[in-house]
């Protein structure tokens, strides 16, 4: 049942939302977070992927694991050094463009057309990042952690087709080298990595390494290689308000009026997407 991949999905946004917050507060860099987040996601998923499926993949196989892993990687090392220049939420913010990467992508990859409701739920969530973002100024840090944000959202948005594409994989092989060939891209810049890190540090990453990555990114990656793209963005866009208020109470982030109104119009393009897909659904089957 598709439902389980919605429920799924939601709990993966949910942590995607609180994760910025371990990102913001560690004093370890981007490249420290990414190479530990990794070790430990490969490590444990090696186990449960089992060396016996990986000796069955395919030339095929393991060609598409490295282009999972090579998007894998460039989405996360340009997201935490997004979260690292701004702020957690205005990184979140940045990678729910992701969804307008995907209509087009859609678009061009399997030749559906979004139809006019669906680019009214995404405008509408469009117009919520707007009120959010504030006045956008070069030479500071938070606008290019918003740009940097933007780039990961491209990363992030290529990655459900190539899933979908290479459903023959069971999702446990195909998070196993979305982590393990990710390291391709973080190893090249391993040496500017830092390792003076206090005890709380640790368990930050441990925190970052086994719920926010082998528990979080498994499910979104379970869930976006089922759902329909469009849905799969609309559902995202639920991280932006939990990144937010995480950041509120945890960092004592700013939250304006405009913010909060920015985030309703996000929750509401959320529950049209969904109202949209089940009109759809009832009237096909009629």
């Amino acid at each position: 049942m598709k439902s389980r991949y919605y429920i799924e999905g939601l709990i993966a946004v949910f942590l995607f939302g609180i994760t910025p917050i371990f990102i913001k507060e560690v004093s370890a860099n981007a490249v420290t977070i990414g190479l530990v987040r990794l070790v430990i996601g490969a490590s444990f998923l090696f186990f449960i992927a089992g060396n016996k499926n990986l000796k069955k993949l395919t030339k095929k196989d393991w060609k598409a694991l490295l282009f999972m892993g090579l998007a894998f990687g460039g989405h996360w090392i340009t997201y935490f050094i997004s979260v690292k220049l701004a702020t957690p939420s205005m990184a979140i913010l940045s990678v729910s463009s992701f969804g307008l990467h995907m209509i087009y992508l859609n678009w061009i990859i399997n030749k559906n057309k979004p139809s006019p409701y669906d680019l009214i739920a995404v405008l509408i969530a469009l117009f919520g990042i707007y009120l959010i973002v504030p006045a956008f100024d070069l030479s500071n840090n938070l606008t290019m952690g918003v740009l940097i944000g933007l780039v990961s959202a491209a990363f992030f948005a290529i990655l459900p087709f190539i899933h979908q594409r290479n459903q023959q994989l069971d999702s446990m092989t195909r998070a196993f080298g979305q982590y393990s060939f990710a390291l391709i891209v973080f190893l090249p810049i391993s040496f500017e990595s830092n390792w003076d890190l206090t005890q709380q540090d640790w368990v930050y990453l441990t925190i970052l390494g086994t719920v926010c990555t082998v528990g979080a990114h498994t499910l979104w990656l379970r869930a976006s290689t089922v759902l329909p793209p469009t849905n799969t963005s609309l559902i995202f866009y639920l991280g932006t308000p939990i990144a937010m208020i995480s950041s509120f109470i945890f960092l004592d982030e700013a939250m304006p009026t405009q913010k909060i109104v920015g985030a309703g119009l996000i929750i509401s393009a959320n529950v049209l997407g969904v109202l949209i897909s089940r009109r759809k659904k009832k009237t096909q089957s009629r």
